[in-house]
């Protein structure tokens, strides 16, 4: 099954680049503008985003294997998170976020290694830059800095400095790329959004009327919300550190997940990959303890199918 999830990335991204299905988001980020001359290279764009899947989506399965999701090791969230990724991809396709996904992954897996040392700051700095890497890639991802606040307060007793590292940590990736612009004398691309805030319509949304992409965007969602109650409560580990990991992945989610929102208002776009993450560690611990419920096999084959015939449909074949 891990060797699944090269082959889904490669063989979805590089075919519909073959054929021209697959389009490219520009939200105006730093990483955008940086990118944007080179995604004119045949096949540069596809294949960065394929590879960006591919590593985020080992790296999603190790940390989940690591860290007590599971009982035994499964391979369930690196299938997920390369079907989800490689499945919005061909809805619209960004690059800074996958590329975010990736830093946040090794973020959260930095900060999971303060249940194995005496002395926090150091595993609060790093996870501290790392999510900050991510949220420079791509900014509404500055949502995860009070998401990581949280999962502070909730595993450890109050400390200032640990609150003030984690502070410092996450604006450092920020600094860099102050100091860089000012020097390289680029004063006027010093900003993260081009946009001014309005509550129109977002450029580039999904065409949610079209019925196989309104099938797998329900299918993905009742199964985020099904799995929700099994991420909580049901476990086959039952420590403390197990529930903590749980409930700081499940505050990382939501947050990541309102950064849609933030998206929306702020930068006038609707961005599907929002979602990867989340449904990794969340619906992907549901299909694993799928034990459980009677649902979870059952809607691992709806996400299954409705994602196929999107695919499909994308490449014209129905």
């Amino acid at each position: 099954m891990l060797l699944v999830a090269p082959l889904i990335a490669i063989g979805v991204l590089i075919p519909a680049c073959t054929w021209g299905f697959i389009t490219f988001s520009f939200a105006d980020f730093p990483l955008d503008r940086l990118l944007a001359p080179m995604l004119t290279i045949p096949y540069f764009g596809a294949s960065v985003a394929a590879g960006l899947i591919i590593i985020g989506s080992l790296l999603g399965n190790i940390i989940f294997n690591r860290h007590e999701f599971n009982a035994s090791p499964t391979f369930v969230p690196a299938l997920l998170y390369a079907l989800v990724a490689s499945t919005l991809c061909l809805i619209k396709c960004n690059i800074p976020i996958l590329v975010a996904n990736v830093a946040v992954v090794i973020g959260l897996n930095r900060l999971m290694e303060v249940f194995r040392q005496s002395n926090a700051l150091p595993a609060y700095f790093k996870a501290a830059f790392w999510l900050g890497l991510g949220a420079l890639a791509f900014p509404p991802y500055i949502l995860l800095l009070p998401a990581m606040m949280l999962s502070i307060i909730n595993t450890r007793s109050f400390n200032w400095r640990e609150h003030l590292l984690t502070i410092v940590a996450f604006a450092t990736p920020f600094v860099y790329w102050g100091v860089w612009m000012l020097w390289t004398d680029r004063w006027d691309q010093l900003i993260l959004f081009k946009k001014i805030i309005s509550f129109n319509t977002p450029e580039g949304m999904p065409d949610w009327t079209n019925n196989y992409t309104r099938s797998f965007g329900i299918s993905l969602g009742v199964s985020f919300l099904l799995a929700l109650r099994s991420f909580i409560f049901l476990s086959d580990r039952s420590s403390n550190q197990a529930r903590n990991v749980k409930r700081i992945f499940l505050l990382m989610a939501l947050f990541a997940l309102a950064s849609t929102g933030f998206s929306y208002v702020y930068v006038g776009q609707f961005i599907p990959e929002v979602a990867i993450l989340p449904a990794t560690f969340v619906i992907g611990n549901w299909f694993t303890n799928y034990r459980y419920s009677l649902l979870a096999p059952f809607m691992f084959y709806i996400l299954l199918i409705t994602s196929a015939l999107l695919i499909i449909h994308v490449f014209q074949w129905i």
